[in-house]
């Protein structure tokens, strides 16, 4: 893990197809003291986690190709990430969608329009056994 003034920073993988949003959250969680990688589709996404050493990944559900429980499901299949913490972003927020991502590995969703503040609070729990950021 990287060390910035002392202190572990913590590395978040963003995948969303929707540059504003990638932006946006990446910005964001910068502005909050964490290191975040951006990739605009999973197989890039993939990629980057090959090559870091990731903490939690923040993915939307509905892209093109791979939908967000898919990739989810890839990134567990790593050896290094099986137990790789995701929050899955989703307008879709019926019982039907957010049972099924729970059911294939992903423990955590944000509905949107997303609420930053929510999206802080889940980073900090979902990164919270990586330490002090």
């Amino acid at each position: 893990m990287a060390q910035e003034s002392g202190r572990p920073v913590i590395s978040i993988l963003v995948v969303d197809d929707d540059e504003a949003t990638l932006h946006l959250l990446a910005t964001f969680l910068r502005r909050h003291g964490y290191r975040v990688l951006t990739a605009s589709n999973p197989v890039r996404g993939l990629e980057l986690l090959q090559g870091d050493e990731i903490k939690l990944v923040v993915t939307d559900l509905m892209m093109p190709h791979v939908d967000g429980i898919t990739f989810t499901q890839q990134i567990h299949a790593l050896e290094n990430y099986r137990d790789l913490p995701v929050i899955m972003m989703t307008a879709y927020g019926s019982d039907a969608v957010l049972d099924k991502s729970l059911r294939r590995g992903v423990g955590l969703t944000l509905a949107k329009p997303l609420e930053l503040s929510k999206l802080l609070d889940l980073v900090g729990f979902a990164t919270a056994a990586s330490g002090p950021r």
